[in-house]
């Protein structure tokens, strides 16, 4: 699945957002410590996430102290190295000019983790300034995320349970893939965050995904014999493909966290609960013929579907699977 993300309206949100918060606290202020940072946002989440770029920073420049004459992997010299960060993070103390950036880079990562975890925690495993991520990464990461954190969750289990202390950062990412695939706990309703991103600057979900640009079928724009010839049409060019690989598995089984995002956002106007009791209908149907016909019933001209979309396929294709 390609991600719908809208990208650009997200980077220019970012920047708005931060812009607004950083003009109303530097009026006052020429520097901001990190119980500041703490409680900037109403938005608690981008406040944390802050935090975690910022040291996430701190430690890329302790990461190029490197010399000839002293040797840095030494027990001793990487204790004191500690207390000093420790040390250090009491004391933050940020000029607006080099805060400003790294919040608007912390909002965007916080909009990630709300609407697109997979996206985000991909970014976390998969953009890193070294190869490798280490067990006590993904731990220290753990402080700092708090939505959606079931996922970090079951790849801090992955590592334990195959005794991994580090990865590469491919070999953690096929981990987290399948961390995806096996969860059963569902990604948060994003309606509570859209709201608690608006008490600062207004954020909808038009601003978040992209349009498809493409008209969608409506039941007075369309006759029903038509949208039914519609329907048969797509449903006999690949019935036959979809069966021949079909699993059997209900389509909750099936669901990876992607098609989840998928579905709700593109085919469910983002309401999980609707999504859920979709599939729970669905799965408890008796057959694809049943199924078939109560998915062009209910939701179709309900949601406004196009068919010509992948998420409309994709969402068929696991229809098809279901019942084969």
């Amino acid at each position: 699945m390609e991600s719908k993300l809208n990208h650009q309206a997200i980077d220019a949100y970012a920047k708005a957002f931060s812009k607004k918060i950083c003009q109303s606290f530097f009026y006052q202020n020429s520097h901001i410590s990190g119980q500041e940072i703490l409680n900037l946002s109403k938005f608690k989440q981008t406040n944390l996430i802050v935090l975690k770029n910022l040291f996430r920073k701190w430690k890329k420049e302790n990461a190029k102290l490197q010399s000839p004459y002293f040797d840095y992997h030494n027990e001793e010299v990487k204790k004191a190295m500690k207390d000093f960060m420790n040390t250090l993070s009491r004391h933050i103390s940020i000029k607006k000019e080099h805060f400003e950036p790294l919040l608007r880079e912390s909002i965007k990562d916080s909009i990630l983790l709300v609407f697109s975890p997979y996206d985000f925690f991909s970014k976390e495993i998969n953009q890193r300034d070294d190869s490798r991520i280490s067990l006590n990464d993904l731990k220290d990461l753990k402080k700092y995320i708090k939505i959606n954190d079931f996922l970090l969750d079951g790849l801090i289990e992955k590592f334990k349970s195959l005794k991994l202390g580090v990865a590469f950062n491919d070999e953690a990412f096929e981990l987290f893939n399948e961390v995806c695939g096996q969860a059963e706990e569902q990604p948060e309703d994003v309606q509570p965050y859209l709201d608690a991103f608006s008490e600062e600057l207004s954020l909808s979900m038009n601003d978040v995904y992209l349009e498809s640009g493409e008209s969608k079928l409506t039941v007075e724009e369309v006759p029903v014999g038509s949208l039914n010839d519609k329907l048969k049409q797509k449903e006999q060019i690949s019935l036959a493909d979809r069966l021949s690989k079909g699993s059997g598995k209900s389509i909750k089984q099936q669901l990876t966290l992607n098609q989840r995002f998928m579905f709700v956002n593109e085919l469910f106007d983002g309401n999980q609960k609707n999504f859920l009791m979709a599939v729970e209908q669905v799965d408890a149907l008796e057959s694809y013929e049943e199924a078939y016909s109560h998915i062009k019933k209910t939701y179709v001209a309900k949601y406004e579907w196009d068919l010509e979309t992948e998420e409309v396929q994709e969402f068929m294709e696991l229809v098809g699977k279901r019942f084969s």
